[in-house]
């Protein structure tokens, strides 16, 4: 079944947790890939020079499908896990979180490396702003003048838009819908004589 609709951030948050003399600066970021996460996490390293780890989670994909979590350096499963496990917690994707440590000299072991890696991430996820998004799908269509206003109208009362429309013999236009919207105006259009192409 396609996802319909996905949770995300608008916009960076930012979370400081302090434990026995270390400290742990969350930040929370909304990223459309890969690239755009190692430029967050290129920016976060130039800023904290003097940083111990650099440790994050970080989710992709309309259905949160794609996901990665990294230690770097400290013992397994107690950063990077714990940082993705708040994304997940949070229902969030396109999402990642990086908690930058300055080491204050004394160990915290691994339950407390735990808890403190997650509570950073939770605090910076807590004042970043969560927005949903419907997930689109675009056609082309192809029809009579005397039919495009009709068409216009389902497009935007079904909370679509129209990408770009050109006028020749007949309309032409690519537009798009939320997902599941353009199969069930399909034989309504096709009745009228508008012709859809998947894009």
């Amino acid at each position: 079944m396609a996802v319909e609709r996905y949770r995300t951030l608008s916009s960076n948050g930012e979370g400081i947790y302090r434990e026995l003399a270390s400290k742990f600066i969350g930040t929370a970021a909304p990223i459309a890939d890969e690239q755009a996460f190692k430029h967050l996490l290129d920016g976060i390293m130039r800023d904290h020079p003097s940083a111990r780890h650099f440790c994050y989670g970080w989710v992709l994909g309309d259905a949160c499908d794609r996901y990665r979590a990294n230690d770097d350096g400290e013992p397994a499963s107690t950063a990077g896990k714990p940082i993705l496990r708040q994304i997940q917690n949070n229902h969030l994707t396109y999402t990642a979180v990086i908690v930058v440590r300055y080491f204050g000299g004394t160990l915290l072991g691994k339950p407390g490396l735990i808890h403190a890696y997650g509570e950073a991430a939770r605090l910076a996820l807590h004042v970043a702003p969560v927005v949903e998004h419907v997930v689109m799908e675009a056609c082309s269509v192809t029809c009579g003048y005397d039919r495009f206003d009709v068409v216009k109208s389902d497009v935007h009362s079904a909370g679509g838009r129209i990408i770009e429309s050109t006028f020749t013999e007949h309309c032409n236009a690519r537009i798009e819908l939320p997902i599941g919207v353009i199969e069930a105006l399909t034989p309504k259009w096709l009745l009228a004589g508008v012709l859809i192409e998947d894009q």
